[in-house]
């Protein structure tokens, strides 16, 4: 009797490979540069219209399916925050932050949903490392923004104590 072929490795090992080795769900769909920015700008006309739980769904599969681009965690992460899914958002905005630690504005964003959480030490947290991150000019809006917030909840913090 021959031997039998091996058999392929099971669907989630499959997908684990690659992933691990730097593909993406999409990958397996054959999908373009241009499927995703049809739906990149489906989910940025739902978000501008106000439509943040149809903007989370666009920019999820975008995130599901693409999870290299930061452009679409950041908004995923973003529609989440205007959804009120603030501790969803953090973890998102987190991940934004981990793919370009030389962009501060996720990190502002996180100390957003920080404050929403009532979170405040953490949040005050983040926006040291905003500050400390916006030292150029090209970020001097987000670090003015970031030290008003600081002020407004070290403000806030002496009127409660």
């Amino acid at each position: 009797m021959a031997p039998r072929p091996p058999t392929p490795a099971p669907l989630a090992e499959q997908i684990t490979e690659l992933l691990m080795n730097g593909g993406t769900l999409g990958a397996i769909y054959d999908y373009t540069e241009q499927d995703y920015e049809v739906l990149y700008a489906l989910g940025h006309s739902l978000y501008a219209q106000g439509r943040y739980a149809d903007a989370v769904k666009a920019f999820g599969f975008l995130v599901m399916h693409n999870h290299l681009e930061k452009r679409f965690v950041g908004a995923f992460a973003s529609s989440l925050q205007m959804a009120g899914r603030h501790a969803e958002a953090v973890q998102y905005y987190t991940l934004a932050s981990a793919m370009d630690m030389s962009d501060p504005a996720p990190t502002f964003h996180t100390a957003e949903c920080l404050i929403a959480l009532g979170r405040l030490d953490d949040a005050r947290e983040a926006l040291g490392f905003v500050v400390a991150q916006s030292g150029d000019a090209a970020h001097q809006p987000l670090r003015e923004r970031a030290q008003a917030l600081l002020a407004l909840l070290d403000r806030q913090a002496q009127a409660t104590s």
